[in-house]
């Protein structure tokens, strides 16, 4: 299956150098202002960054002045690395209208827009703070900077610029909520929550109740959240927001039940239908219930909603064995929504990987990585296509690329060294890959498995045997019970392996089990 062939659109790199074209031979002054915004919207509703640049400068040049292009500016040369040119485009956003609220408002929205491939929080808050110190009178920056922070785990910035906030108004609620979430990351819990109840002692609030509860939840108090969230429901039965509130936090504890009614009785009040529509899709989900699901998240209509509404749609039509209508209904969605196209990719290719089509699964992963060819993400998810297709070399030479790019991420090392160790090849490399990720992150049982299977590998069966037991026991899976399996039988602890393995086919009789009958087929009695 070609993509295109399929219905799926085409990558729109063309078209977006169609448009920017146009917009080039427009003539100059205002008359070549309409031209270059289209071209620059479409290239960034598709994240094509560096088209939608040269066409929003385009754009500029047109309409100086204009907020709508200084926020995109702003938004672009962030992408871009171009600091300096995305602060001075803000400014000139900023000193260019009045209204600096409604320019901080199209700035937020755009950068919401860069995905994260592009433009992190950790690349972003040098700007935002910078700004902050330029406009310390603009609660607007303030806020914006504080968020950034806060996100970029910054912590002690977004305290200071939240203390700023409220040097500026001391009634602000919202500020009150950012400096004890900025305590709470930072690792005092308790001065967090004693922050917003001295604030609650001075002042009901309905806004500080809600993001004390929010607090419980984030230190890991659930029960008490969820104890003062009901009192507060009590003396205000009427809010939907908290009644929605109540719901989320019932699905955390694992509610559901009691969670589904809450969103029946909101749905039926007419209020966030959509919004309530998937959630219910998902609780169905979670307790199988495929087909009530689909009823659920078919009726979804809002454009933000649309993409996690398909792609449950489409794992729900998967597990009932439609891929038919699956994939039928993932083309629809990119149909309608053709600027989805990119994020949908990775679910083409799920879906294709269920129907055993690896090979346009495989396409659609190089189709996805047209549009963002450094992403990590998927370029891992590319790598591990490529083993199951027995491509060994090209998976490798990709994770090699990656690890010169990311030389201490524990995933890429992990895989790395695990596709090594499994091949048999370069193990003293392969151990050292490993050796290094589980220094990175100690508690993941997938490294803890990869260590004893390189450790087995490298014929030291014995030191094998107790860190596969311990991946084994937090991560329950065929995979790791058959590299136990195997070591027990080569170590000719034959009675023991027998029953592991016994045991392990018919724990795992839903699942993959090729590998533990392969090791059945080599050591069993």
């Amino acid at each position: 299956m070609r993509l295109a062939e399929a219905g799926w659109p085409a990558f729109p790199g063309n078209e977006a150098r169609a448009l920017l074209a146009e917009a080039q031979r427009s003539p100059e002054g205002a008359a070549a202002a309409p031209k270059a915004r289209e071209a620059a919207e479409f290239a960034f509703r598709r994240d094509l960054y560096a088209l939608a640049l040269e066409a929003a400068s385009l754009w500029h040049s047109s309409e100086q002045g204009e907020p709508e292009v200084l926020a995109l500016l702003t938004a672009l040369y962030a992408a871009a690395g171009d600091m300096q040119s995305a602060f001075e485009a803000a400014r000139e956003g900023l000193s260019a209208d009045a209204d600096e609220e409604g320019f901080l408002a199209l700035l937020e929205e755009r950068l919401n827009g860069i995905n994260s491939d592009a433009l992190t929080t950790a690349d972003l808050e040098p700007l935002t703070s910078r700004l902050a110190a330029e406009y310390p009178d603009l609660p607007q920056v303030l806020n914006l900077g504080a968020h950034v922070a806060l996100a970029a785990e910054e912590y002690s910035q977004a305290a200071r610029l939240a203390e700023d906030l409220l040097q500026l108004d001391t009634g602000r609620d919202d500020a009150h909520a950012l400096a004890a979430t900025a305590l709470l990351r930072a690792g005092d819990p308790d001065a967090a929550l004693a922050r917003l109840t001295e604030q609650l002692a001075i002042r009901d609030s309905l806004v500080l109740e809600q993001n004390y509860v929010a607090l419980l939840l984030a230190a890991e108090q659930p029960r008490e959240a969820f104890s003062r969230l009901r009192n507060l429901r009590a003396t205000h039965p009427g809010s939907p927001d908290l009644a929605l509130q109540e719901a989320g936090l019932l699905r955390m504890l694992d509610a559901d039940n009691f969670a589904e009614s809450i969103y029946l009785e909101l749905f039926s009040r007419g209020y966030r239908p959509d919004f309530c529509r998937l959630a219910l899709g998902q609780i169905a989900a979670r307790r199988e219930d495929w087909l009530e699901s689909i009823e659920w998240l078919a009726g979804i209509e809002t454009e933000r909603l649309a993409p996690a509404a398909t792609s449950l749609l489409v794992r729900a039509f998967v597990a009932r064995n439609e891929i038919d209508e699956a994939l039928a209904t993932l083309l629809d969605h990119v149909g309608r929504y053709p600027q989805h196209a990119f994020e949908s990719l990775p679910l083409l290719a799920f879906v294709m990987r269920a129907a055993d089509r690896d090979v346009q699964a495989l396409a659609a992963y190089e189709e996805a990585l047209r549009y963002r060819p450094q992403s990590r993400v998927l370029r891992m998810q590319r790598a591990h296509l490529l083993l199951d297709l027995r491509k060994h070399r090209r998976a490798i030479r990709e994770m090699e690329g990656l690890l010169a790019e990311h030389p201490r991420d524990s995933e890429v090392l992990n895989a790395l060294g695990y596709t090594l160790a499994d091949r048999g090849i370069r193990l003293d490399e392969a151990h050292g890959h490993i050796s290094l990720a589980l220094e990175l992150d100690p508690d993941s049982p997938a490294i803890v498995d990869s260590m004893g299977w390189v450790l087995y590998r490298l014929g030291r069966k014995e030191e094998a045997v107790p860190l596969l037991e311990q991946a084994l026991e937090s991560l329950p899976n065929p995979e790791v019970a058959a590299h136990l399996c195997e070591v027990l039988y080569e170590l000719g602890q034959t009675e023991r392996a027998d029953e592991l393995l016994r045991d392990s086919l018919a724990q795992y009789e839903d699942e993959d089990t090729s590998l533990l009958e392969a090791v059945r087929e080599r050591y069993s009695r």
